[in-house]
């Protein structure tokens, strides 16, 4: 098991003239348990800042998460879980946040694309406890997962909590996955893994634009963790597009190939600031089509 920790220069060459912001550093780590990526885990959190009270009120800075276990069993497995329920105009439930089918037409194929949410059953709900595939999937914050459902692929967008209609904008955005295994990409025959993150910012459209970047979760084995954590110094991310495995939970024979969602680390989401023009977006396309990361390596274990 292993942590890194990388410098992304990936449109170093049109960010910082852009948004007066530096490159992001991306968090990253994946290995069979909970240990395996606590300090990296607590690393994104502590650059983000101290954690913000739920509700419905802008803060200074920090950050805001979902750990899913205090949602109640009426938005949990057997149920749907609404994809805007952290996205709410009173406490505890007030984060800033929604989950919707993507509508990018480059994300993915239409049997690919989300059909909903569902949260894994407790103990105590005497539902089948990880969406049935206890011994395939594995908790950072016991005991409820997050997964789409009908497709892997689904989009994070930010709001301003307090009026949760306006788009928002954060500085940083970090997701706990489970189960992420290596694949091989057929089209470039290159080892990959099954969970990606698009990110975009705040001067593009999730529901139509190419993303800025994109990274892969780290491999984390059978029944193991990964987290990937992306990280600004101002709030440029105005969302991401993220595919949760080749296989929807509800549509897989076994568990080995499903992957699942834990915890989600996000800075205090502010509003988005008028997007600059399209000319200057495809610019930045261009120059970041020639971009690569740096990658260096925090330790070994």
């Amino acid at each position: 098991m292993f942590s890194i920790r990388i410098s992304a220069l990936l449109g170093a060459l049109i960010l910082a003239p852009l948004t007066g912001t530096a490159a992001p550093v991306v968090f990253s780590a994946a290995g069979p348990d909970k240990a395996s990526i606590q300090a990296e885990v607590d690393a994104f959190r502590n650059a983000l800042g101290s954690l913000n009270q739920n509700e419905p009120v802008n803060f200074e800075g920090g950050r805001r998460q979902i750990n899913w276990d205090a949602a109640p069993d009426a938005v949990s497995d057997p149920n749907p879980f609404p994809g805007d329920f952290f996205n709410f105009n009173a406490a505890p439930r007030a984060r800033g946040i929604e989950f919707r089918p993507s509508e990018n037409p480059k994300a993915g194929s239409p049997d690919q694309i989300a059909k909903g949410f569902q949260l894994s059953s407790t103990e105590a709900s005497g539902e089948p406890v990880r969406f049935g595939f206890e011994e395939d999937l594995s908790v950072f914050s016991p005991e409820r997962l997050f997964a789409p459902t009908g497709g892997t692929i689904f989009d994070v967008l930010f709001f301003d909590p307090a009026d949760q209609t306006t788009p928002g904008a954060t500085r940083g955005l970090g997701i706990v996955f489970t189960n992420v295994n290596e694949i091989l990409d057929y089209e470039t025959q290159k080892k990959t893994t099954n969970a990606k993150v698009d990110f975009f910012l705040n001067d593009q459209d999730v529901t139509s634009d190419h993303p800025a970047f994109s990274l892969n979760a780290e491999a984390s084995g059978p029944g193991g963790l990964s987290f990937l954590g992306v990280l600004f110094d101002d709030p440029i991310l105005a969302g991401a597009t993220v595919q949760a495995g080749l296989i929807p939970f509800d549509q897989a024979a076994k568990g080995a190939h499903v992957v699942a969602m834990d915890d989600f680390i996000f800075g205090e989401p502010t509003v988005a600031p008028v997007p600059v023009p399209s000319s200057v977006l495809l610019l930045g396309s261009a120059l970041i089509g020639g971009a690569a990361f740096a990658r260096r390596r925090r330790r070994m274990i």
